[in-house]
């Protein structure tokens, strides 16, 4: 999803600042390592006030000192080299990325069996001329799901992620024509600064999420030292998944969308391209706009 690369920096309350800040450097991770080495080497055992006394022993002021700089040090570095695969997993869960090929494919075919049933249900009640209140229940939790995967079969992704961000980056070129990945940089640049802020909060929750998925799935790593490893990084995944979903993703991409519906007349008028007084033929005039900003080709008027 292009325009998922704007819109980055926490600006949420200290508390959500720190609480992002544990999450994306991986503190987590290297305690439940520490957690795991322990269990590896039944520290436990020795009881509290003898594990207790065991760390004092090993305390040197200096060495260990420096130790613990060395940790620091190492620890930043990681996290640093996790944090610039962020754009990389996002794109992954979101199906860009086909491999194993066999495997997306299974997904999507299967994907597209559960679409085409619950379209055809819709469909049924739609035409209802009465429905009961389980019927309009029903329906309207079907049109909520359907509204968050693009309309034809081309265009849909394998992973839930990646049906709501692609349904999202569309709705701009299907409402006004203006296609999300070559306008959205263009549109942020003219964006209030309040609009912003919301909209690096709701995408610095995204990118939270995305890290938490990249630490579960690393956290296998510890299972040469203990077996729990591996439950451990399965709850981290799928709670990162769904986060990712609900409520990070769709946070970010309805204020994407409400940006367009409600700020596309600052993209014209920074760049110097009149709106269309008839707004009926606003959809061909953002067609034009995105070919000038994409092809480079000559304005018409």
């Amino acid at each position: 999803m292009m325009i998922s690369d704007f819109g980055e920096g926490w600006v949420g309350s200290p508390i959500e600042q720190w609480t992002a800040v544990l999450l994306k450097s991986g503190v987590l991770f290297w305690f439940g390592g520490f957690l795991a080495w322990a269990w590896d080497h039944d520290l436990w055992s020795l009881g509290w006030l003898n594990l207790f006394q065991w760390v004092s022993n090993l305390f040197k002021p200096v060495p260990t000192l420096l130790c613990i700089f060395s940790l620091m040090v190492m620890m930043s570095a990681i996290a640093n080299i996790v944090k610039q695969f962020d754009l990389f997993v996002l794109r992954f869960l979101e199906g860009y990325y086909p491999f194993p090929r066999r495997f997306w494919k299974w997904r999507r075919d299967i994907r597209e069996s559960l679409y085409k049933i619950k379209y055809d249900r819709y469909q049924d009640l739609a035409v209802k001329s009465v429905r009961t209140p389980e019927e309009d229940a029903e329906l309207s939790g079907i049109e909520g799901e359907l509204i968050y995967i693009p309309e034809k079969p081309a265009h849909r992704m394998p992973t839930d992620l990646g049906n709501y961000l692609r349904a999202v980056e569309m709705r701009p070129d299907q409402k006004y024509g203006l296609k999300a990945s070559v306008c959205w940089p263009r549109l942020w640049l003219a964006l209030p600064e309040p609009v912003k802020k919301e909209l690096a909060e709701a995408r610095d929750k995204l990118d939270t999420a995305v890290r938490v998925w990249s630490w579960g799935a690393l956290f296998l790593i510890w299972i040469y030292y203990a077996w729990w490893a591996v439950p451990v990084s399965i709850v981290a995944i799928i709670f990162a998944y769904y986060w990712m979903i609900l409520p990070a993703a769709k946070s970010y991409g309805q204020l994407v969308e409400s940006a367009f519906d409600l700020h596309r007349f600052a993209l014209y008028k920074s760049l110097g391209w009149d709106f269309p007084a008839d707004f009926k033929k606003e959809y061909e005039e953002g067609r034009k706009l995105t070919a000038y900003l994409f092809r480079n080709r000559p304005r018409e008027h």
